[in-house]
Formats: C-alpha cells, structure tokens, sequence
C-alpha cells in the first residue's frame, strides 16, 4: 500500500506508535544515560515528554495535519522533562511551524519539516554538543530529504530515516569521549531511535518484531566513580506563564546560574531546564517575569550515587504472576523485580511467599493477576513480615498497565485501590474450545474458535482471526486506542502478524501491535488501553 500523503491522523499514530515504543524500552534507556550528566533518567524524561505530546494529539484528533502537529507541540512544551525531553518537544515544535498551514504534506515536505525540527532544537540550545540526540536527528533528517528525492512512498521513507538514525546513534561513542568510557552510546539519541522504530511497527508491510539496539549494560559497567555529576547538581525546571521577557532575553538572565540550559516557547508561556547548584536563585530570578508552574527539581547527584550501587536499595518491588515465558519478559522490561509463571496450574502459596521474601524493596507489591491466585496471595500477607500490598489485578495485561502505573507514581506510593484506579486495560481472549459448553445462552462446541471478553462468553466463530476481530469489537476497538495481541497457544509469530493485519484494516482508528506472550490457556489475550 504506496501512501504519498501524511496526514493528521497519520501524524497522531506515528506520535503514539513511538510513544508505545519509548515506554517499553524506557528502562534501557535509563541504563544507557550518562551525558550530560549520568542520573540514570533520560528514558523516563522522553516518555513522559512523548506522553503529553500524544495527550494533546488525541484532543485533536479528526483535525488537519496543522491542528494535530502542534497540539503535540504545545503538549510536549508543557510535559517536556530532562534535557532530552526539551529538545524532543523543540524539535516537535519546528515540525508543527513548518506544516503551520498545511493539511498534509508529502515525503519532500516530511523531509523538509523534520529539517526544521532540528534547527529549532539546535537554536534552543547555548552549546549544541555532538554525538548526542543532535547528531542523531540531523542525520535522520539530512536522509529524510536525500531519500525524498526518489521514494514518494511516506511509509516507506521511515526506513531509510531510522536505518540513517541508527547508523549516527553508532556513531555517537566516536563523537563524545564520554559514551566510550562507558561503552554505550547516547541514550537522548537511542530514545529518538527507538521512538522512530516504534513508527515503524505499525507500518502495514512491517515484519521486524525486535530492536537490535540498544546495548543492555549493566549498570556496574554503564556508571563508574570517574563520571560525576559536578557542582550544578539539581535539575531545574518549570513553565514562566504570562511571561513578560523574550525567549532568548530570558536565556541570558538565567545563563549564569548554571549550565545545561534550554529555553523553549514563545511569550506569554516559556519553558525552563537548566542544571544549577541554586534552583531558588533560578527560579526568584524567572519570577520577576512571570508566574512559575508546573516546577520540578531533582537532586541529580543523588540519583548516580544510587545508580553506581549494583543492587540500590528501591522504594518498592513488583512481583507479578504471568502465564508464560513472553509475559514474563515484558513485565521484567517494565520494572517487576521477579515473576512467578503459572502454565500448567496456579502457583502455590510457598511460591509466591519465596518470590515476595526475595524482593528488595521497602514495600513490596504483588499483582495476582488472576482471580484464581487472589485466595493464595491474600494468605502470603499472613505469612510475611514484608511490608505487603496485595493488587488484585485481573489479567496479566491489567498488571503490566499497574506496574506502568507505579512506575509514575514517583515517591507517593499508592494503595491497592489507588493503584488499582489508574488501570484502564480492558481485556479479551481468543481461543479453540475445549470441550463443548453453554454460557449465559451461548454455546460453543469442542474445538470451535471462539472468543470471550472478561468472563462473558462472545460464541464461536468460522475462525480464529473472526474470533480475535469478535473480542477486539466487544473492546471497544473502533474508538481508536492501543490493541495488544499476545500471542500463546499453538500460534507463532507469522500467524499473530496476519491476524494484526486483519485488526489494523478491521479498526483503522486503533494503533496495533503484537507481542509473545506464551500463555497456554489461550492463543491470544488481547488487551485495549487508551
């Protein structure tokens, strides 16, 4: 399918397919971050950033390609953290000047705004330093507008534009002396990367189901003594609303408490990073010349102080029960300390009181995941001196979704039923009966597809892919959100990818992705979030 127009409904998936990407490697990324200063966070800071991007698409959604991009703009301006994170929505925001009046734009125009993107994020900055996510963009860009010249395909131009991105992000060892002590290469430009890869899942003619990049260091080798985070240890930020000083007067006032400083946005509202050893002279300074929100400081030093330890001592531990080996991965990529996979029968109340004991965390949460292993969790409570809460998530999508949660909620550590509050995943299966049944007047017969949506029997189908598009459709799907297929059961990868092609032409208004989940019980879990 040639595709030669970008759209604004094209533009929102391609903001929400590279957010997706971002929040599944973010933990790599934090891994990979040394420079400027290594405080173990730029795969947070650029998710968060592309999070309140997307919140903002959404809002725009149905709108011209000029509405869409700089509502993304203007959310990643507010939500922009870390250094990486500002220069992400700086380069968010170049795009969205340059499609300023634009319906669509073809591959050439793509090119061209991208090119703009880069300027504004290097305009930003006092002292652009290569072989970080500069480098990375540029290249992206400058291969954008080579390509152009001879793909009229949108689509496939993304290709090009991520094999360039990754091929610069190899590079940036060679450019900053840092990056090549610690053996890894930049996390702002590996975030920029993977949020291009991400685009390119969702491509109809996608088949590459896994990244080749970044290198996963381990934090002994990625931080060492010799890396320090220097005088101006607290990253400072904030919006200046009703601003009465220019962008670039600004930068010269707060130029000299600090380094690291990004000004970004236009009068009447200016957003503010710059690393300091006085955040209150920064921001008494900024106040004269307007009202400060959204104000955030973080004592830097002390995060690579926690991050040079081999097992730092966290807040809290996620233990999560899962149904198969795929599950199993994804919940560790997302932040669960250790995971007990229950195939065959649920685990029994000595495996999961090992698997809570063995947690490092002050406060230790463990997500059931299944109604049946709620009885068995709520006896480990009796049976352990850990400071224990009991998430009575109902499927392993649900938990994943609650260990995101957590991961957001900072210091403030929520309840089960706070946590519980913030997890919207609805979630489906698909599956050949096994053995004949009748729900609630719906029967099915022993080997039928058939599909069931939280609990409730849907009936079977003439196959699976019209019993994965039954479950999909009781979801919600047709509104649009995130469709997650998990693929377990007899089923392999080439079958789960001609099924996701089926959604995406069933739901166009839906982002589709799949993923090995291993589970038994079923050959597809499949979840919606939005």
């Amino acid at each position: 399918m040639e595709v030669i127009a970008l759209d604004g409904r094209a533009f929102g998936k391609f903001i929400a397919a590279g957010t997706y990407f971002l929040r599944k490697y973010r933990g790599v990324l934090d891994d990979l971050n040394v420079f400027p200063v290594p405080d173990g966070d730029t795969g947070s800071n650029m998710y968060l950033t592309a999070r309140a991007a997307l919140a903002e698409c959404r809002k725009a959604k149905g709108q011209p390609l000029s509405a869409v991009a700089a509502a993304a703009a203007q959310g990643s301006l507010l939500g922009a953290r870390g250094n990486s994170g500002v220069i992400f929505s700086q380069m968010l925001r170049g795009f969205a000047h340059n499609v300023r009046h634009r319906f669509s734009v073809d591959g050439l125009d793509l090119a061209l705004a991208m090119q703009e993107g880069v300027s504004a994020a290097r305009g930003a900055l006092v002292k652009p330093v290569e072989g970080t996510i500069l480098s990375v963009a540029s290249a992206a860009a400058d291969a954008a507008l080579a390509l152009s010249k001879s793909e009229p395909d949108v689509l496939r131009l993304n290709h090009g534009i991520v094999r360039a991105a990754f091929e610069a992000l190899e590079r940036t060892p060679d450019q900053l002396p840092v990056l090549k002590e610690a053996g890894v290469v930049d996390s702002g430009g590996a975030g920029l990367v993977y949020f291009l890869e991400g685009i390119l899942r969702f491509l109809p003619e996608a088949t590459s189901r896994a990244t080749a990049f970044p290198r996963r260091p381990t934090r002994a080798r990625t931080f060492s003594t010799r890396q320090s985070v220097g005088e101006n240890k607290y990253c400072t930020e904030f919006v200046l609303e009703d601003a009465t000083i220019e962008n670039h007067a600004l930068r010269d006032v707060l130029g000299a408490h600090g380094d690291s400083l990004l000004v970004i946005g236009d009068p009447p509202l200016l957003k503010v990073h710059v690393h300091t050893a006085d955040p209150k002279a920064v921001k008494s300074t900024a106040a004269r010349h307007g009202r400060l929100t959204r104000e955030k400081v973080e004592d830097m030093e002390r995060q690579h102080n926690l991050l040079l330890v081999d097992r730092p001592v966290k807040p809290y531990s996620v233990v999560a029960v899962v149904s198969g080996e795929g599950f199993a991965q994804i919940a560790r990529e997302l932040g669960a300390d250790s995971v007990v996979i229950a195939t065959d029968a649920n685990p029994s109340v000595r495996e999961l009181l090992v698997a809570v004991n063995a947690a490092l965390g002050d406060r230790v949460y463990l997500l059931s995941n299944d109604p049946n292993v709620a009885l068995a969790a709520k006896e480990v409570a009796a049976l352990t001196d850990r400071n224990l809460t009991i998430v009575p998530t109902r499927d392993v999508p649900s938990g994943l979704a609650a260990i995101l949660e957590l991961s957001n909620a900072g210091t403030s550590l929520p309840d089960a039923s706070g946590l519980m509050s913030g997890v919207t995943v609805r979630t489906a299966t698909a599956f050949f009966a096994g053995k004949d049944s009748q729900l609630d007047g719906v029967s099915v017969k022993r080997g039928a597809p058939a599909a069931s949506c939280e609990g409730r029997l849907l009936g079977a189908e003439a196959s699976l892919e019209d019993a994965a598009r039954a479950a999909a459709a009781e979801l919600g799907a047709e509104a649009g959100g995130l469709l997650t297929l998990y693929y377990g059961g007899a089923q392999k990868e080439r079958d789960a990818r001609q099924i996701t092609a089926g959604l995406r032409s069933a739901f166009p208004e839906a982002d589709v992705e799949y993923y090995y989940g291993g589970q038994r019980s079923s050959e597809y879990v499949i979840s919606l979030e939005r």
